[in-house]
């Protein structure tokens, strides 16, 4: 019997299950002529879930380069576009500092380069000397890339405009753009949904094997119900933080202690 879902809770999912279309649509298409994917918003929510699993669906996950976090720097970054070129090619970009890169002014453009509108974008090393790393994987100063690029941020659209000025333009015209900011109780609703409906702390747990016993999720949820507004974060992320804080910690006060941690 399918699981009803509060109203609340369904305008998240119906935008999640908007980015999973949109990322589905993207990944089966590699001749269209955008071949750059912006996903947007806010922390812990499952933007990276979202894109992995369409990834995964569509079967496209052995053809992805996955960067998760840090700061990726312009040699970094140009050698991995070399690498994964050909049109089948996915690199999934996940937090990685870019547009406040001090290095931005090598990395904006070159991923400019790499998701111009058409079949191929060029990419060009315009240091006359090349790096070590070029040299190491035998790239040259200039090359056509045909693969596709998803970066996930956790930047608003706001912010990305911002912090690269003169290419904002650019930037939002080569890429689709897919957002998912919300609300604290949206989130703490879709979170409580998760955990009612999806046993995400149970059964289908995936960070803590065998998932937390029932009692344990149901303080959870109650501590998440009666505190969602003072979190730092209200997410799924936050709920599993929750969960595991409770059931390692049998002391009442230092478990109150370490919840703390998570407030504002």
């Amino acid at each position: 019997m399918k699981q009803r879902i509060n109203p609340i809770a369904k305008e998240v999912q119906d935008i999640f299950d908007g980015i999973y279309a949109q990322t589905t649509s993207f990944v089966q298409n590699p001749n269209s002529a955008i071949n750059g994917m912006i996903v947007s918003g806010d922390a812990g929510t499952g933007k990276t879930y979202t894109v992995k699993k369409a990834l995964k669906t569509t079967g496209h996950q052995s053809n992805v380069e996955y960067i998760k976090g840090g700061k990726i720097t312009a040699a970094s970054l140009y050698v991995k576009l070399y690498l994964n070129r050909a049109r089948h090619r996915i690199i999934v970009l996940d937090d990685c500092d870019i547009i406040h890169h001090a290095e931005k002014k090598q990395i904006v453009p070159m991923l400019l380069g790499a998701v111009e509108l058409g079949q191929s974008g060029e990419v060009a090393w315009e240091t006359a000397r090349p790096n070590p790393l070029m040299v190491e994987h035998q790239v040259p100063n200039k090359f056509d890339f045909q693969g596709n690029i998803i970066w996930i941020t956790n930047d608003r659209k706001e912010d990305i405009s911002k912090a690269i000025k003169q290419w904002k333009s650019a930037i939002f015209s080569r890429f689709n753009f897919a957002e998912c900011n919300f609300t604290d109780e949206q989130k703490f609703m879709y979170t409580l949904h998760l955990v009612e409906n999806c046993d995400m702390l149970g059964k289908n747990c995936q960070e803590y094997v065998g998932g937390y016993p029932k009692k344990i999720i149901k303080e959870a949820s109650d501590y998440m119900a009666t505190n969602y507004r003072n979190l730092v974060e209200v997410t799924p992320r936050q709920a599993i933080k929750i969960a595991d804080i409770m059931h390692h910690n049998a002391d009442k006060k230092l478990r109150e202690i370490m919840l703390q941690q998570l407030w504002k």
